[in-house]
């Protein structure tokens, strides 16, 4: 089954407990395992039950892959029957439910793991099946519509729902009126063998909402009442209380661009030591660049690699009439060049970049930062002529706002706070640096100029 990722037997005994606690089953009770598998929470209910003498709900298991349930029949499980059926089809809420408690380990498929039929299917049928979805977050929205009054739902995931603008209508739907969302564990990175996922065990409740108890993996713990719109979730769950930064202006707003570096496509052709360029392209197509691991290992934008260069200073490709050496040099690496995608799909002229550069905007003074992170630090670029690669973002101020003070904000203690507590988590502790998010860092007025009068104008 695609997505499928066996859950340790030990994480299923587990998030069973979790299940359970406070909540124990009663004699009718009913429990649904949604995209069963082997049936590793079935076993650990079984188990547990047992154990404790309680109970043991009346189990129903779906998976749509009949080796997974032919494995799952093999246990012997007294109290639960399974089906091979698609748990996300509308026929399931016709003939199942409602149940007292749901647990499982949805399946992991990105959008790019959805055939065009299936994705035109859910987005009829799901409200949170926005923008590029994961299959595991349809899984939410589907168990809280098979969710009995009081019921109880606990589910693994991939933690990046809690933040991601996809999300949205998922964070949305679990902050109604009538769901609480119990608590949210974020557990060790590497729980699934070969996986670097950054899993969150969610428990929800069919109930009037309240504070939300959140377990970070540092094993810390705190209270919050999470947001009751679809925003992010990341500050509130990372426990960083950050309202008095808010000031009505964010770095979106004192900023002409926030976006990553130009991809080429060919780095290995366009980028080279500038030592190593041939005297006859020098200086006409040569412009300085910069990659992250530079930036890391130089401390600094300013590096001895250059990207040669097929455009002028307003964007526009030099025709390839015009190319002169440069062109004689290209023609060296045409097959290399015609094979690229933003040839083959896109159109493109051999010789260009794969994305056409913003040079208004590049040629600019700026502030340079890496993609990744795990301590996120900024450069300046002053002299405005240093062409970013992919892996480094870049920042261009507005007329009006002091460039120093804009730079010093953003290494500073409270900036990097903000980004610890909403930029998305990479593998071993990193942050990735999107631009999407890092419009929303509140900025001071100070740095801004002439605040009061571009509010006038």
């Amino acid at each position: 089954m695609k997505g499928h990722h066996p859950t340790p037997q030990n994480l299923a005994e587990k998030m069973v407990r979790r299940l359970f606690e406070g909540n124990l089953p009663m004699e009718g009770d009913r429990i649904l395992y949604p995209g069963c598998g082997t049936a590793p929470f079935a076993v650990a209910v079984e188990n547990i039950c047992q154990e404790n003498g309680w109970p043991t709900p009346s189990g129903y298991g779906v998976d749509i892959s009949p080796e997974l349930l032919e494995a799952a029949r093999e246990q012997s499980l007294r109290h639960v029957r399974f089906e091979q059926r698609d748990f996300l089809a509308s026929e399931m809420l016709e003939e199942e439910g409602p149940f007292n408690y749901i647990v499982g380990n949805p399946p992991y498929v990105p959008i790019e793991g959805l055939n065009k039929e299936e994705k035109t299917r859910y987005r009829a049928e799901f409200g949170t099946a926005s923008g590029r979805f994961d299959l595991y977050i349809l899984f939410f929205e589907r168990a809280l519509e098979m969710l009995a009054p009081s019921g109880r739902i606990t589910f693994i995931t991939p933690e990046k729902w809690e933040y991601v603008e996809t999300a949205t209508p998922l964070r949305t739907l679990l902050r109604d009126e009538e769901v609480h969302v119990e608590e949210i564990r974020h557990i060790e990175e590497d729980t699934f063998e070969g996986l670097i996922t950054f899993p969150s065990v969610t428990t929800i409740r069919r109930s009037q909402p309240s504070k939300t108890r959140v377990v970070l993996r540092d094993g810390t713990t705190h209270a919050t009442m999470l947001p009751a719109s679809g925003q992010s979730w990341a500050s509130s769950i990372r426990g960083a209380d950050l309202r008095d930064m808010e000031t009505g202006l964010t770095l979106g707003d004192v900023t002409t661009r926030v976006s990553a570096g130009m991809a080429t496509g060919a780095d290995s052709i366009f980028v080279m030591k500038r030592d190593e360029v041939p005297s006859s392209l020098e200086p006409d197509w040569v412009r300085p660049t910069v990659s992250g691991r530079q930036l890391n290992e130089k401390g600094s934008p300013r590096t001895d690699s250059v990207l040669l260069c097929p455009y002028r200073d307003d964007g526009s490709l030099v025709e390839e009439q015009k190319l002169g050496t440069f062109g004689e040099w290209a023609q060296r690496h045409r097959d290399r060049l015609e094979d690229r995608s933003c040839v083959k799909k896109a159109g493109k002229e051999w010789y260009a970049w794969h994305e056409t550069p913003p040079m208004s905007d590049l040629l600019q003074p700026k502030i340079v930062f890496k993609d990744i992170e795990k301590e996120p630090r900024f450069w300046a670029e002053r002299e405005g002529d240093i062409i970013p690669r992919h892996s480094v973002y870049y920042l261009v101020p507005d007329q009006g706002v002091s460039f120093d003070g804009l730079l010093t904000y953003l290494n500073s203690p409270i900036a990097q706070e903000w980004m610890e507590a909403n930029c998305q988590r990479a593998a071993n502790g990193f942050l990735r640096l999107q631009s999407r998010v890092l419009r929303q860092l509140p900025v001071p007025k100070d740095i801004v100029e002439s605040y009061q009068t571009a509010l006038a104008l």
